[in-house]
């Protein structure tokens, strides 16, 4: 559950932008951004997950939080229908006459609208954006069956009774979703649309795991009694109740659904499907055009951007020989050297309870470093908090090595970095930091929150996270962050640094390889390992991700390039009147932008400052 799951709130555009139009013809003067946040709130309100998730409640509006948001197969064509006319009737808009900050929303929405469009275009396109989730109707990362656990423990808030009992007619509603998911995969696979087999694999895992707990030890009845614990106003007896009320609803309703799911999964791997990328899907060419047109925001081809990772791949390669040289490590590839460095006892964690715990500890000490340099780079910084926490065990042999979750938009809970401990010998000392500063501040808990309380700006722009923009800034604080001079005497932090943006480049050859190229995952982790010295189980997590999310993989080095190119633009223009602060305020306080976007604004801020010198 990414960032851009947020986007799915613009699924019912269409009337409001209309209605939009009418009341200009009409004569009745309403702002382009007053319209934008009406259809957004509208959509939002109507969705009962993303309510949740955003933590809206005592609004005004009905409580929704009993029920699951609607992905069965009717909901294909009318997203696609919605779309169509959100974009027509945008179009009605004159964008000459628009000012301000009105025209950066009108070309976010029309960017969103056509990239959505081209995915939503596929005969076997799911019911839910693409773009927004899944492209598959199952796989082992952020898709439906496996992102619900996280859904109720995280985001379902229990403050009295009455939440306790959504939380239990919710439970009831899982199953109803997950037959839902299952009518989708089987469309799928009518078209030939199978997910890979470790895609099956992973999900299959989750699911068995999930199954295999005693009803009162289950992850969503263990997830009600803490939350329970928090409520002081239920007693003993009523929490016990209550309890046992859950307990049926996933012996009834949740527990049959996920074995169903599972059997049809099964019944699908014994068929063993292969693990390929996109290029093998009907019009599997086209889609990953279009998957790179929305990842990437720009109109750069597979082509282009599998040589842009060679180049960036060669470069900091260089870089980092340099410092391993320094550190008299000569002998083997870059790779071969770092892996003999990861494996050293001196920069490790101990597999206990205790080095699990210095993990945690050792992310919220760098990130505590870091914060007396912040005011000399940024004028703004968030209001709300940053939490570190570990992923959920029943997910760690499947998730990514670290991800951020947003903070609801009423302050009921934090910003969250999710750490992966399931894996304690992939962690070492000298990487750790430069995760830190990605998942954390500067990077995502900075831009993601600060996004939200940008009230100037429609509710769209402050909740959408485009991958280039929120990737390329996360990389781009990586960056910062050693020119801040964190990592001055601390050679190896630096090291760790450019691993993690050789990671990053790899990433552009690797996806363009396994989904343009035909690679196979194993040439994928060859190279992979061979460029970055990543353990091979991280290397084969990463490479599982990224057949089930095309595109996605390149959003960080190409968001983290434009922004650099923008950022040394300006410096040339402004010279001596260019402020970093000043800039990163720009950059950060317009919301996140399609890169393309982006660069209009950065060139009329200069134009702007020019004009005043």
């Amino acid at each position: 559950m990414k960032k851009l799951l947020l986007t799915i709130f613009l699924s019912a555009a269409a009337p409001l932008m209309a209605s939009a139009v009418a009341d200009e013809v009409n004569g009745t003067a309403t702002s382009f951004h007053q319209k934008l946040d009406e259809f957004t709130s509208q959509v939002i309100n109507a969705d009962p997950e993303l309510r949740s998730i955003l933590g809206l409640k005592d609004d005004g509006i009905d409580d929704l939080s009993h029920l699951m948001s609607d992905v069965s197969l009717p909901r294909r064509a009318q997203l696609r229908t919605e779309f169509e006319q959100a974009l027509e009737a945008l179009g009605e808009f004159d964008r000459k006459t628009l000012a301000g900050q009105e025209r950066w929303s009108h070309d976010m929405a029309a960017w969103l609208y056509r990239t959505q469009l081209d995915l939503l275009a596929f005969e076997w396109a799911p019911a839910w954006m693409p773009g927004g989730g899944s492209v598959y109707a199952v796989d082992q990362l952020f898709s439906i069956p496996v992102m619900i656990p996280q859904f109720m423990q995280n985001h379902h808030a229990i403050a009295d009774e009455d939440d306790a009992l959504n939380y239990i007619a919710r439970l009831r509603a899982i199953g109803q979703k997950l037959d839902q998911v299952l009518a989708n995969f089987d469309m799928q696979a009518e078209h030939g649309v199978v997910p890979p087999k470790v895609a099956l694999e992973g999900a299959a895992t989750q699911i068995r795991t999930l199954l295999a707990a005693e009803i009162g030890a289950n992850v969503f009845v263990e997830s009600l009694r803490d939350k329970l614990e928090g409520v002081s106003e239920i007693d003993a007896g009523r929490r016990q109740s209550l309890l046992g009320l859950a307990e049926k609803a996933v012996q009834q309703h949740t527990n049959p659904a996920y074995q169903r799911l599972l059997a049809r999964l099964e019944e699908t791997l014994a068929e063993n499907p292969p693990n390929r990328g996109v290029w093998a899907l009907p019009g599997g060419k086209a889609f990953y055009d279009a998957a790179l047109r929305w990842n990437t925001s720009t109109d750069l081809d597979a082509e282009a951007i599998h040589q842009i990772g060679l180049e960036e791949v060669a470069r900091v390669e260089q870089e980092m020989d340099e410092l391993l040289r320094s550190r008299e490590l000569t002998e083997g590839s870059v790779g071969e050297r770092l892996t003999i460095l990861a494996k050293d006892p001196r920069y490790g964690y101990e597999d206990s309870e205790a080095g699990r715990a210095d993990v945690v500890a050792d992310i919220e000490a760098a990130i505590a470093r870091l914060e007396p340099l912040i005011p000399k780079y940024f004028n703004r910084v968030p209001e709300q908090s940053l939490q570190v926490l570990p992923v959920p065990e029943h997910a760690e042999a499947t998730s990514p090595g670290g991800y951020y979750f947003p903070p609801a938009m009423d302050g009921s809970r934090p910003g969250t970095f999710f750490i992966n401990l399931g894996d304690i010998e992939s962690k070492n000392r000298w990487s750790l930091p430069t995760l830190a500063y990605h998942e954390g501040a500067p990077g995502h808990h900075f831009q993601i929150s600060l996004n939200q309380t940008l009230e100037d700006l429609p509710l769209l722009r402050r909740i959408l996270n485009p991958s280039p923009f929120t990737e390329g800034w996360a990389l781009y604080a990586e960056q910062l962050v050693a020119e801040m001079g964190v990592y001055e005497g601390d050679p190896l932090g630096d090291l760790g640094r450019l691993q993690a943006e050789m990671f990053r480049s790899v990433r552009l050859v690797v996806d363009t390889g396994l989904h343009r190229k035909r690679w196979t995952p194993e040439q994928a982790e060859a190279y992979m390992i061979e460029k970055t010295g990543m353990s091979p189980r991280d290397v084969r997590t990463e490479i599982n991700r990224y057949l089930v999310q095309p595109g996605q993989a390149s959003s960080y080095k190409i968001g983290h390039l434009q922004m650099l190119r923008l950022r040394e633009y300006a410096k040339e223009r402004l010279g001596e009147d260019f402020d970093i602060r000043a800039f990163h305020d720009l950059v950060l306080g317009n919301g996140a932008l399609p890169l393309s976007v982006l660069k209009q604004a950065v060139d009329e801020w200069v134009v702007s400052l020019e004009a005043e010198v």
